[in-house]
């Protein structure tokens, strides 16, 4: 993964955005990936933990995963999680774009690690990670893409972006982790690799 932070670094390819010190991929014990969509300027760029403010305060959007992770018996500092983007892209215009331009170094990082379960957060980060432009995101959320990336096939459930603005944060989350999240978790766990 160190290479994979260095070509971080060092990529210009959307211009010079900020970016994170260090750990591009913040590293777990669970199978789950959590993907986001691009660093926030007062999150993990200044505390250094996904989700959490420079004062060590769980930010709304992680409020939010926590509680729908609990139904899983999980928490949010069990989750693996990455960004789609790995700059600070101010201009959400643009962030689509920018996606498309880290798409190899994503796909770089999921091949290096072996999680089962991907839960992409929203509309650009489900794009990434299934190759394809979607127009309504309810026709992805909650249900179970396979994939192979790497040596794996992994199970990829795109899932309402968890911010607070968004009232499907966790009221349309909700059934899709206690329905098809949990028992995979529990399974998943039960056949650990």
């Amino acid at each position: 993964m160190k290479n994979i932070d260095e070509t971080i670094k060092n990529c210009t390819a959307c211009g010079v955005f900020p970016k994170l010190k260090d750990n591009f991929i913040q590293l777990r014990k669970s199978n789950i990936l959590v993907l986001g969509e691009s660093p926030a300027k007062d999150g993990w760029l200044k505390s250094g933990r996904a989700f959490f403010n420079s004062n060590g305060e769980l930010q709304a959007s992680g409020k939010v995963l926590n509680k729908l992770l609990n139904m899983c018996s999980l928490s949010i500092d069990d989750i693996n999680f990455t960004e789609s983007c790995k700059c600070i892209i101010e201009n959400r215009k643009r962030l689509r774009e920018c996606i498309n331009n880290c798409k190899p170094i994503l796909f770089s990082q999921i091949e290096k690690s072996d999680f089962d379960i991907i839960l992409p957060m929203g509309q650009f980060p489900t794009e990434a990670i299934l190759g394809k432009k979607i127009t309504k995101l309810k026709d992805y959320v909650g249900k179970i893409f396979e994939i192979k990336i790497g040596k794996y096939v992994r199970k990829v459930i795109p899932i309402y972006h968890t911010s607070p603005i968004s009232p499907l944060s966790f009221k349309g989350n909700e059934p899709i982790f206690k329905e098809i999240i949990k028992p995979l978790v529990l399974n998943s766990n039960q056949n650990l690799r």
